[in-house]
């Protein structure tokens, strides 16, 4: 699950939306650079998704537990692993205009000067999404 959240920046003052974390049916990418998003939808991923949900133990999440049960057992492909997916993903999401790489652990930054030291703005919402 993913949020969004009003956020202050640090630097600047500059008051922006910032989200973190995918949904259920994609990951949501930052690069590293300038911080910009990437959604990646599983669908997107094929095959790399499948052999994920392949060696998974259980389902990804509980709203895809039966499709993940069917992959788990009908899907011929070779399972793999979490850090191999995660950097699969990273492969396919690829580069931004701007250079960087987009990245998981790769935090969003203020739009006005690019830094990604901020705070929670304690008068905006938080809205959270699948």
């Amino acid at each position: 699950m993913g949020c969004e959240h009003g956020v202050i920046c640090k630097k600047c003052g500059h008051r922006f939306t910032a989200r973190f974390g995918g949904g259920l049916t994609f990951h949501l990418l930052h690069c590293d650079r300038c911080g910009k998003e990437r959604v990646v939808w599983f669908r997107e991923l094929g095959e790399l998704h499948l052999r994920y949900l392949k060696g998974l133990d259980g389902p990804y999440c509980v709203a895809t537990t039966n499709h993940d049960r069917w992959v788990q057992e009908n899907y011929p492909g070779e399972p793999i692993g979490k850090e191999e997916y995660l950097q699969g993903v990273e492969r396919f999401a690829g580069k931004c205009i701007c250079g960087g790489k987009f990245r998981f652990d790769a935090s969003p930054r203020c739009p006005k000067c690019g830094s990604d030291d901020f705070e929670m703005d304690p008068d905006a919402p938080m809205a959270y999404y699948d």
